[in-house]
C-alpha cells in the first residue's frame, strides 16, 4: 500500500501515529488475507442470528465466501496480535429502502450488535454508527467520561471502558464499513494499539470494496 494512502488516512482522521508501524501492519494483514489457509466453518462465515442473516444481504457465492474469509482472517490476526480487546467487529455499510445500516461481517470476543441502523439519532448511542454517518473516526479513551458528559448515550456502552470506531473507506473517501473495538481498560488504546487497528481498517478496504461493489450499489440507488 502506498505511504501516501496511509498519510491521507491519518491526516483525514486527525491522527498522529507512526506511518512505518501502520505500513508494517497493513502488510501483515495483506499477507494473512492472501496466504492464509485457515479452515473456517461456513456457519461462522455465513451466520444466521436472530436479528441478521448474512446471506440475505451478501450473495453466498464462492467469490464472496473467499472475500469473507479474508476479512475474518485479517480481523482474527489483528485481534490476536494486539493487546487483548474485549470485542472487535467488522461492519459493512449497506443501503436499504428504510435507510443505510451496518451489518456485521466478522467478529471476535464478546458479541456486539449484528445490525445497526445508521441515522443521526442512532449515532448518539453507537460509535460505529457515528463513524459510518460522518466518515470520521471516533476514539473514546474513557467511555465513562463520554457518558457522563453526554457525548455518548446508552447504558449498553457501560460494558466497556474504551472504544474505537474506524471507517473503512475507498480511495475517494466513500465509507465501506467500520472496524469497531472495545476494551475493558481506559488505558488500552495506546498509540501502538491505535496503529494496529488503523492498519486493519486500511487493509480491509480492498476485500470489502470487492465484496460490496459500491459502484453497483450506487447504480441501484440512482
Amino acid at each position: 500500500m502506498p505511504v501516501s494512502l496511509i498519510r491521507d488516512y491519518l491526516q483525514t482522521q486527525g491522527l498522529r501515529l507512526p506511518e512505518d508501524d501502520i505500513r508494517v501492519g497493513v502488510l501483515a494483514a495483506q499477507t494473512v488475507m492472501h496466504n492464509g489457509r485457515a479452515e473456517i466453518d461456513r456457519a461462522v462465515l455465513w451466520y444466521a442470528a436472530n436479528d441478521a442473516v448474512l446471506s440475505e444481504h451478501i450473495a453466498p457465492t464462492p467469490e464472496n465466501e473467499a472475500l469473507l474469509k479474508q476479512i475474518f482472517m485479517a480481523l482474527d490476526s489483528a485481534y490476536s496480535r494486539t493487546a487483548a480487546a474485549q470485542s472487535a467487529v467488522v461492519y459493512a455499510l449497506l443501503p436499504s429502502e428504510q435507510g443505510p445500516f451496518l451489518l456485521r461481517l466478522a467478529q471476535q470476543g464478546l458479541v456486539l450488535a449484528q445490525r445497526l441502523p445508521v441515522s443521526e439519532e442512532n449515532a448518539r448511542f453507537h460509535l460505529p454508527v457515528r463513524s459510518a454517518h460522518t466518515g470520521w473516526l471516533n476514539l473514546a479513551e474513557d467511555v465513562a467520561h463520554w457518558l457522563s458528559s453526554e457525548a455518548l448515550e446508552g447504558n449498553h456502552n457501560s460494558r466497556s471502558q474504551s472504544q474505537m470506531s474506524l471507517p473503512v473507506s475507498t480511495e475517494n473517501g466513500s465509507v465501506l464499513g467500520i472496524v469497531h473495538v472495545e476494551y475493558e481498560s481506559k488505558a488500552a488504546l495506546t498509540e501502538a494499539v491505535q496503529a494496529d487497528w488503523v492498519a486493519l481498517a486500511l487493509a480491509l478496504a480492498e476485500p470489502m470494496a470487492a465484496l460490496l461493489k459500491p459502484e453497483h450499489q450506487e447504480e441501484q440507488n440512482d
